[in-house]
């Protein structure tokens, strides 16, 4: 029979399943799956989407279908992040009635974790946006930081998408219409409002994925506190195609135990999750070098 405390243990893994994914922005780029039985050091594959290639036709039947090409990426899990909260008990027993209706069980259990979960991806953003440096499209000032104007601001969005268009000369683009994302930090932010496109305006929609702010020159825009900056005022935002750049692997298992302190009525719990990322299509990531002071 399962104790109310396991019962608490298992609601917390499952808000964190459920919820996860939709606090980050940066990690938008990413294929992330949850792993589980990892351990910090494994080494995971990762299923990218899949290619398909086109071939010439000169009529007549055609061949025998083809699989599509499926790619696997390896990354390494070399990361984690710890927690270790109190619940008394009366949080115990408000966890305990809702026991009968799972979804409410689980939206309390979220309650509890949320700054937790928000942490959690918050550090997986942050690694993914470190992978700046395996950027296949990169645009600098002769290796200085670019700075940003409201104009320039919009005139690299307008670079990157030629560039992804372009892909490799060959009729093979980066590009894919309705999937390509743009994840800025609040400075670059700044530069953007002030253009009529993006007047200081949110969208308003509550279906929209977090940290969305508009579109332009074909790109969706996401803001994150998260970009790398190597070098005090320098940025790097990054460009990709949504689910297919960036690869990562995340614990779905918290390795959760509870237990009580001497001295003390109330139960602890602790654990910690474990994560890794890659950047496996440098080809599908851009880059650009941006430093941006803010003045009014």
């Amino acid at each position: 029979m399962t104790t109310t405390k396991q019962m608490i243990v298992e609601a917390f893994s499952v808000a964190f399943n459920k919820h996860f994914y939709n606090e980050l922005v940066v990690g938008k780029l990413a294929h992330s799956e949850m792993k589980k039985n990892i351990n910090k050091g494994d080494e995971v594959d990762i299923t990218m989407p899949g290619l398909v290639t086109l071939f010439d036709y000169d009529g007549g039947d055609l061949p025998d279908a083809e699989a599509a090409t499926v790619s696997t990426c390896k990354v390494r899990i070399d990361k984690g992040k710890a927690f270790h909260f109190e619940l008394t008990e009366m949080e115990e027993k408000m966890m305990e009635k809702s026991a009968d209706n799972a979804s409410n069980q689980v939206e309390l259990a979220k309650d509890y974790t949320n700054d937790a979960i928000k942490q959690f991806a918050a550090a997986v953003d942050a690694s993914y946006a470190n992978l700046y440096t395996r950027a296949g499209h990169y645009l600098d000032d002769d290796g200085d930081a670019i700075v940003l104007t409201a104009q320039n601001a919009k005139d690299i969005f307008a670079y990157m998408q030629a560039k992804f268009q372009r892909g490799d000369g060959k009729g093979h683009t980066n590009w894919l219409d309705g999937a390509m994302v743009c994840v800025i930090p609040p400075e670059y932010q700044f530069f953007l409002g002030k253009l009529d496109e993006l007047k200081y305006t949110e969208s308003g929609k509550e279906e929209i994925r977090k940290g969305y702010i508009g579109h332009l020159c074909g790109w969706e825009i996401l803001v994150s506190n998260n970009i790398a900056q190597p070098e005090e005022g320098v940025f790097y935002p990054l460009f990709g195609v949504k689910g297919k750049t960036l690869a990562g692997g995340i614990s779905s298992d918290l390795n959760t135990i509870y237990y009580t302190p001497e001295k003390n009525f109330n139960t602890c719990y602790k654990g910690y999750g474990l994560y890794g990322v890659g950047a496996p299509r440098a080809d599908y990531l851009g880059t650009v070098k941006v430093s941006a002071a803010l003045s009014l």
